[in-house]
């Protein structure tokens, strides 16, 4: 595999079966992570929703402990962030 100019840029082909390897679908959106001497390309992770709870919170939903004071506030939080309050 080499480089080559496309364009104004650089870049390089993949075959076909080495896509098919890796899992790759034609439109998958892909992330390329670069380091020195090295460049990854990996499938885009979908980002959820992101809450941050405080210790007590989370102890309280990881107990199932929702009614009480500390699980009630971390599902307004939840709630808030999805937009369902």
């Amino acid at each position: 595999m080499k480089l080559r100019k496309i364009g104004n840029s650089q870049g390089t082909t993949f075959s076909r079966e080495m896509l098919n390897k890796a899992g790759f679908q034609d439109g998958q959106e892909l992330d390329v992570l670069v380091t020195m001497g090295e460049i990854k390309i990996v499938p885009t992770v979908v980002s959820g929703v992101t809450v941050s709870f405080t210790p007590a919170e989370a102890k309280a939903l990881a107990a199932g402990k929702l009614d009480s004071r500390s699980g009630e506030a971390a599902l307004t939080k939840v709630r808030r962030m999805i937009g369902a309050e």
